[in-house]
């Protein structure tokens, strides 16, 4: 839930779409927004319904991609929810599609309002359109300007359109009739060129407003809203049905942001995104980034767009794939809008880190001024590990500016005590670590944590005194359940609120000391399980040891064994001697093998 606190300050005040994901990183809702920020913060705060409310329950990430407008958005929602069949968008995830405007390319061609389920080849297609009745109204408009046949089967006479002079009336009309400018003057109407039609309404309805004739104004009016809805450009789709993928990029001096918007059929269906660092040179990054993230790929695109932001012969080389830089048009404002969805992926991710460091830099000065020490930028901390006294470990684990540092993590062998004696471990161990740091003249700690309470810390400051040492030591004392609720400092407890940034700090580190000893003692444990003191004889291999246990059982046994007892298993003399000579040698009667 910190995370997605993070995430909300974050969130845009723009148009687009968010993806919301459950602990399985499965997306189960997609919504639009006019504003992504007042949106998607509205889950998360008031009271709500409850589908919503089981809805938000399941939320531990979400994701967005920003949009050019709000139409664009209702037009990738509807992409998005095919794609991944959210449960909670059931009311969304029936047959029901936006339409298209289709112009046929028969004979003598029509123009329609049409929801194809698998758009066909036999006519140009253009939308979806989210406003169906601005669609239909606007279709209605061309039908009146340009001469198409509006019947589905052809009459045997002309009808009333023929008379109004809205159709060649192909009925009657037995000669060829050239529909070329028709066609041409329409595909541009639908691409977004409608200067031409939206003044000469304009006109019309200035007009009727001067005659007074009100309400064809107001008709005038209506169409030129519809035409402007209907052909308001939308970066989401392209009418040439290609795949590809729109690859937008945002490089620091550090790091590198990839945006991948995923475009099918025409229609971006999906995003991949990552930040990464790099070194050296930020075109080879991102092209070495690419080579590998497409040569496994199964669904190829026929097509990528990027920018000029990476040598796109080596690359076109590398991945097979046709690589287009687009300058102007329509791919460029998709590449844009992957642009700049990359941007704010690394500037939400930066934000979420620096709030994160400012936050735990906030909780280590808070401890510094509970135990009234300077602030503890660097802390380590040791947790002890056996089973009844065998196998003894330790574990180390480190923490710089609040956070965790696994290249600094150490493990021990114990090497000095007998048995399950927690106090002289932790006496070895201490010993040895800062012994080493004094002797190689490397930094100590601001803090050192035990896992334990009162017997850990003593033993650690006896061994601290013994080096001549003066670091800050505290314990972290566990209930019957193993989980952390006091501190021992300076010979006194303090409690810790629970939930409170430092109590969640410590029981992290505590868990995590914890959890990294007891791996290492169940590795160390499983090592001595199959260990045996076989081992190491030359010439002996796995089959000689197979057929000496199997015939002697123990190790005592073989010991008392003869050489010609062990040659008559088929090992060599010299190997019988070797085997003979090494056990009897070896200290201890141990029987373990």
């Amino acid at each position: 839930m910190s995370d997605i606190k993070e995430k909300l300050l974050l969130l845009p005040d723009l148009p687009g779409c968010y993806l919301m994901k459950d602990k399985t990183n499965k997306v189960i809702y997609v919504g639009k927004a006019k504003n992504l920020k007042n949106r998607v913060r509205s889950y998360f705060s008031g009271a709500h319904n409850a589908k919503t409310t089981k809805l938000v329950s399941e939320i531990v990430n979400f994701e967005y991609i920003v949009t050019k407008s709000e139409l664009e958005s209702f037009i990738l929602e509807l992409h998005l929810i095919k794609q991944y069949d959210p449960k909670y968008n059931i009311m969304l995830t029936d047959d029901k599609t936006y339409p298209y405007i289709a112009l046929t390319n028969e004979t003598h061609p029509r123009l329609i309002v049409t929801r194809p389920a698998k758009k066909k080849k036999n006519a140009k297609y253009f939308g979806p359109y989210p406003n169906v009745g601005a669609a239909r109204k606007t279709v209605d408009l061309l039908n009146r300007l340009y001469s198409f046949r509006k019947c589905l089967n052809i009459p045997k006479k002309e009808c009333l359109y023929y008379h109004m002079h809205a159709c060649y009336a192909p009925c009657i009309n037995k000669e060829l009739i050239d529909y070329s400018k028709d066609k041409e003057a329409v595909i541009n109407f639908l691409n977004g060129n409608t200067r031409d039609v939206l003044k000469d309404l304009n006109d019309k309805m200035l007009q009727a407003s001067e005659n007074l004739e009100f309400e064809k104004a107001v008709e005038y009016r209506d169409l030129i809203n519809d035409i402007n809805k209907t052909t308001e450009k939308q970066n989401v789709t392209i009418s040439d049905l290609t795949s590809r993928d729109i690859i937008g990029t945002y490089i620091t001096e550090e790091e590198i942001s990839i945006h991948i918007l995923i475009m099918r059929n025409g229609s971006i269906v999906q995003n991949e995104q990552t930040n990464f660092s790099y070194v050296g040179d930020s075109s080879e990054a991102i092209s070495s980034y690419l080579s590998q993230y497409y040569v496994d790929l199964e669904l190829r695109p026929k097509e990528i767009l990027i920018a000029d932001v990476v040598d796109v012969d080596k690359l076109r080389v590398a991945i097979n794939l046709n690589i287009v830089v687009p300058q102007k048009g329509q791919k460029k404002e998709l590449l844009i809008m992957a642009n700049e969805n990359a941007k704010k992926d690394l500037e939400d991710k930066l934000h979420i880190y620096q709030n994160k460091v400012l936050k735990k830099l906030d909780t280590i000065e808070q401890l510094g001024e509970l135990l009234e020490i300077d602030t503890p930028y660097h802390i380590e901390a040791f947790d002890n590990s056996n089973l009844f006294g065998e196998y003894p470990v330790s574990a180390m684990v480190v923490y710089k500016n609040g956070r965790p540092s696994p290249k600094d993590y150490r493990k021990y062998h114990v090497k000095t005590v007998i048995g399950a004696n927690d106090y002289a471990t932790m006496k070895e161990v201490i010993y040895r670590r800062y012994l080493r740091l004094l002797l190689e003249e490397k930094e100590l700690p601001d803090l050192i944590i035990m896992d334990g309470g009162e017997i850990q810390v003593h033993a650690c400051l006896e061994s601290l005194q013994t080096l001549n040492l003066e670091i800050p030591v505290m314990g972290i004392q566990k209930d019957e359940h193993h989980v952390a609720r006091l501190i021992f400092y300076d010979e006194h407890i303090i409690e810790i609120k629970k939930n409170s940034e430092i109590y969640l700090f410590l029981a992290n580190i505590s868990q995590t000391v914890h959890d990294f000893a007891i791996r290492f003692f169940r590795s160390t444990k499983t090592k001595g399980f199959f260990q045996s003191r076989l081992d190491g004889i030359k010439g002996l291999g796995p089959k000689g040891k197979a057929k000496l246990l199997q015939e002697f059982v123990t190790i005592d046994r073989i010991k008392e064994a003869t050489i010609e007892e062990i040659t008559k298993l088929g090992i060599s003399f010299a190997v019988a001697q070797s085997v003979l000579e090494h056990l009897n040698t070896s200290e201890g009667d141990e029987e373990d093998v």
